[in-house]
């Protein structure tokens, strides 16, 4: 192809503009709204209140019975995943009894100084579900 050239470019000029101030300098200050922005509660965190309120009611329900939706695995999953939340927080307690079947009742969580003490401790365990096992 053969050699490349290498001459040197002369650099193009910079043109510097100057800003113009205008004339008229006003500071804005938007007008701030009194609570505007509304909590709403998400859908997961509803389904965990209805999920804690069925539990006060009834204080031991099989597992089946509160997170099993016979019509939707979706809402099951969903059920289970709320569920979770309240295991975690020591909200619930899951009991396996002679039988083998699940219960889970309420109680009242642990202290945060309980926790922090390490006097509360949590144990876990795996629960397989998928939707043969809803079938």
């Amino acid at each position: 192809l053969g050699p490349m050239k290498l001459d040197p470019k002369p650099p193009k000029p910079s043109v510097s503009r100057k800003r113009r101030r205008s004339l008229k300098v006003e500071k804005v200050k938007p007008e701030e709204l009194e609570d505007t922005v509304s909590k709403e509660k998400t859908e997961t965190e509803k389904t965990i209140a209805k999920m804690f309120d069925v539990l006060k009611t009834n204080k031991k329900v099989r597992l089946e019975n509160l997170v099993l939706n016979r019509i939707s695995f979706a809402q099951t999953v969903e059920n289970l995943f709320a569920l979770t939340f309240l295991v975690k927080d020591g909200r619930v307690v899951i009991t396996v009894d002679d039988n083998g079947s699940h219960h889970v009742s309420p109680r009242n969580a642990p202290a945060a100084s309980l926790i922090t003490s390490r006097k509360v401790v949590y144990s876990h365990f795996i629960f397989r579900f998928d939707f043969n096992d809803w079938k």
